[in-house]
């Protein structure tokens, strides 16, 4: 049951699932969890099992009921007839309710709540030792809701710094088109550093980077700004990919948190010539879908990610884009979404862009990333990031 309740969820899953094990394991008849409101000093019910749904939403003052008890004491509270308390709480009165078992949710000495469960049928008591159960129970799920509270203030700090640090629109290329998706994760603890750019050099040339940083949280969103403002800067003094990554790679290396790397594809199109000049560093292989093969295959790269080996000289790719080909960038939260134990996988990103193949750079992304949702019942286990290159003439 403590993997259960720990495991990274969205917060309604996580409620579901602690008053459920609380109900299955002290087996009672029905239960809720009721989260502290400090600056209103109440008690807000966001989700009941087996009782009435419209108790959800609603919140009630401290007082002198059996649930404000519990949060004033910090101690657990059993009634095995709650009908004949004088202090009930008039949103609950009518529940249904005969016999409660509460206990408090304190976690880094923090009052968070209150956890109950209940009885329905007036014969059925609690006993001091589902006290104990439940105060156990409650002690997991404490620490699970300050877990995914802690986490979605990570998630807004992290999404605002990206957000202002993120490209706005790209480029528009003549004979090019460009098509672009980025989201954060929704699972707890897993908030990344992936990153992005497209950068006009000239009216018909482009850089452009798709990259990965290790680490987690607000630290790696800021170690992948950094990356992504020393590359930018670096473009405009020599666009060479592999010129750039070389020059690049020690300068990085030395700002990142020990053990950590980034994995990168930097690229340099230019829209005249139809030519792509491509160097990867550790990166999940950029595909390349050919028009007349109507099939797209993998670029491979061998050369390490940044900070791995500093005085590293990279490697580039030549290409030539023909009419209806279309280049594929990604970081590895699309391949790597779950449906149980089978991942979404680059080979069915490559045979999706194949399916896509006709359609406009934006659309081929949207209906790429509407099938991933689909697949991982839209959950995103990490950052994605999903750029495609369409050459149109």
């Amino acid at each position: 049951m403590s993997l259960d309740i720990a495991s990274g969820r969205e917060r309604n899953e996580l409620y579901s699932t602690i008053i459920s094990n609380a109900v299955e394991l002290i087996d009672s008849d029905a239960g809720g969890i009721g989260l502290f409101v400090e600056e209103k000093n109440a008690i807000a019910i966001p989700l009941v099992y087996n009782l009435p749904d419209k108790l959800i939403g609603k919140s009630f003052r401290l007082g002198q009921d059996i649930f404000s008890m519990a949060i004033n004491t910090n101690q657990a509270q059993i009634t095995n007839d709650y009908s004949t308390m004088e202090n009930q709480v008039k949103e609950l009165s009518d529940s249904g309710m005969r016999a409660l078992s509460v206990v408090p949710l304190r976690a880094r000495g923090k009052i968070l709540g209150i956890l109950w469960v209940a009885m329905l049928k007036p014969w059925r008591v609690f006993s001091d030792y589902d006290k104990m159960l439940l105060e156990s129970v409650g002690g997991q799920a404490a620490v699970a809701i300050d877990n995914i509270r802690l986490f979605d203030e990570q998630r807004y700090i992290s999404d605002t710094l990206q957000r202002g640090l993120l490209p706005g629109q790209l480029p528009g290329l003549k004979q090019t088109d460009i098509g672009m998706f980025y989201a954060s994760a929704t699972e707890a603890a897993v908030i990344g550093g992936d990153f992005y750019d497209a950068i006009r050099l000239t009216e018909d040339r482009i850089s452009f980077l798709v990259g990965d940083v290790s680490g987690k949280g607000v630290e790696a969103t800021a170690e992948a700004a950094m990356a992504r403002y020393s590359l930018r800067a670096m473009s405009f003094q020599n666009p060479d990919p592999a010129a750039i990554l070389t020059s690049v790679n020690p300068i990085i290396a030395g700002q990142l948190t020990s053990g950590h790397f980034i994995t990168l594809a930097y690229g340099l199109y230019d829209s005249k010539s139809a030519q792509v000049t491509l160097s990867v560093a550790g990166h999940p292989y950029p595909l390349l879908y050919s028009s007349s093969k109507k099939k797209a295959s993998p670029i491979i790269g061998k050369d390490p990610a940044f900070a791995l080996v500093l005085d590293y000289k990279y490697s580039k790719t030549d290409l030539k884009l023909l009419p209806g080909d279309i280049l594929v960038f990604y970081t590895d939260g699309i391949t790597e979404l779950r449906r149980n134990k089978e991942f979404f996988s680059t080979e069915r990103l490559s045979d999706l862009i194949a399916s896509y193949a006709k359609l406009k750079a934006q659309e081929i992304v949207d209906k790429i990333i509407d099938d991933a949702m689909v697949f991982s019942n839209g959950r995103r286990i990490d950052d994605i990031v999903l750029m495609i290159i369409k050459r149109t003439g």
